[in-house]
């Protein structure tokens, strides 16, 4: 993970590629663990499109904020929880992507159909409360429900999705927007067939290598760095 500087530049980085994405808007979170402590840095009570690197907060496992002036989102338990929770999470990216919201909704599993999906092999967990996360409770019955999945849909009320670095968390939303897309639409003209178990695995080492996953990011980040 890179130093606290470079985190917090790619934490605002990760908010404009999430709101030119259209996976938030008005609304919204991300946060990083800063390497070797138990804090975290997070985007404040702020519309992510308008958040600057001056306005971040740092934030620690108890759900303090300890260093920043602005508001701290009303849903800091959810990523004080699962930082707390999955010391492999890095970085946690919490969306409202409105495709990947209607299968939070419905009984339709959202299942991996192509490459890109194949990162939530056997289904997306939904978490079934309709609740904001605004209570440790709540944060760590979240993070249980994640489990070891790279995201999780909440009821009625968007998305997280979590990665080892702030590239994988952005790209997970990405993503599990993309696979909610194409799956909605083989809805629409037939039978979706989703992949294995074994097709998933396959895919993910195809799909979404270190390499690529870099490559991916600094696509997007070069179109927000360019508008």
């Amino acid at each position: 993970m890179a130093h606290t500087p470079q985190l917090r530049k790619d934490i605002v980085s990760a908010c404009r590629i999430l709101s030119q994405q259209k996976l938030v808007e008005g609304f919204g979170h991300v946060s990083a663990r800063i390497p070797n402590s138990q804090r975290f840095v997070m985007t404040p009570r702020i519309s992510l499109a308008l958040v600057k690197e001056k306005d971040l907060l740092t934030v620690n496992l108890k759900g303090e904020v300890i260093e920043g002036s602005q508001p701290a989102p009303s849903e800091t338990w959810l990523h004080a929880a699962l930082m707390k929770a999955k010391p492999k999470v890095h970085a946690i990216a919490r969306i409202h992507a409105r495709v990947a919201n209607m299968f939070s909704v419905t009984d339709r599993k959202l299942e991996p159909v192509h490459n890109h999906g194949s990162f939530f092999a056997n289904g997306v967990p939904v978490f079934q409360r309709p609740d904001l996360i605004t209570t440790a409770e709540l944060g760590a019955a979240v993070a249980a429900r994640l489990g070891d999945k790279p995201a999780v849909l909440l009821r009625g009320n968007g998305q997280v999705t979590v990665g080892r670095t702030i590239p994988e968390a952005v790209m997970m939303a990405i993503y599990l927007e993309e696979a909610a897309e194409i799956l909605y639409g083989a809805l629409q003209i037939g039978t979706p067939i989703p992949l294995t178990t074994d097709e998933s695995a396959q895919r993910r080492i195809e799909a979404l290598p270190p390499v690529d996953l870099e490559r991916a990011w600094n696509f997007f980040k070069s179109r927000v760095e360019s508008d």
